[in-house]
């Protein structure tokens, strides 16, 4: 028997009752009923995790060699002569 067929079979007829037990608390008080939405909210949703994240560089070293050729001609200017 799989986990998701047990949660559903024990869960899904008491539903219609906490939804009526939910409704009278959010009739006496709306705050208390946020809270207790978003202790259930827990159970149903996805839970974020912490992960590990590495930025320190690796010993690998990329050369790169940039020769400058003198063509003779000027380099183009953005301003005005």
């Amino acid at each position: 028997m799989g986990k998701s067929f047990l949660k559903n079979s024990l869960i899904a007829p008491l539903i219609g009752k906490v939804q009526e037990l939910f409704d009278k608390v959010a009739e006496k008080n709306p705050q208390k009923a946020l809270e207790l939405l978003l202790k259930l909210s827990e159970f149903a949703l996805p839970k974020l995790r912490a992960i590990e994240v590495n930025n320190q560089p690796e010993d690998k070293h990329t050369s790169l060699n940039i020769n400058i050729i003198d063509t003779g001609v000027p380099l183009a200017s953005c301003e005005a002569d």
